[in-house]
């Protein structure tokens, strides 16, 4: 689309009035000579082009297999930590007003979507935090 819309416009830096390409050249006669001439903007925007679809794919596709399986074994074990850790969770005393709970130590990931349906964050336990060393 991007060198479709530039053939279009066909830009004065690129090419001549009768419509021709300008050669590449710096320091010459602007007439038929331009520092970015239309096949230097072909090879750019090839460069652009990728990256922005390697940026984008996952978004459109959504994850890859092998992603996927990975996201998904994470997400089972981290529901046996979260069973098998319940008994860490102590809720605080009764002269604590607000009811906050005592989660164990370790890493938790932002679960979008379910952040994104009920509109308060909600966070995945992912397992117990290694020791430092």
């Amino acid at each position: 689309m991007g060198v479709g819309i530039v053939l279009f416009m066909k830009p004065s830096y690129m090419f001549t009035p009768d419509g021709d390409w300008k050669e590449f050249g710096i320091g010459q006669n602007e007439d038929r000579y331009s520092p970015f001439p239309f096949w230097l903007f072909c090879l750019v925007w090839a460069l652009v082009a990728y990256f922005l679809v390697v940026l984008m794919e996952p978004a459109i596709f959504g994850p890859t297999p092998e992603v996927a399986a990975a996201a998904a074994a994470a997400y089972s074990s981290s529901l046996r930590n979260v069973r098998g850790n319940a008994r860490m969770n102590r809720y605080t005393d009764d002269s604590d007003s607000d009811g906050a709970v005592e989660l164990p130590k370790g890493y938790y990931v932002l679960n979008k979507k379910a952040t994104r349906l009920s509109g308060v964050p909600k966070y995945v336990y992912l397992g117990p935090q290694e020791p430092q060393e």
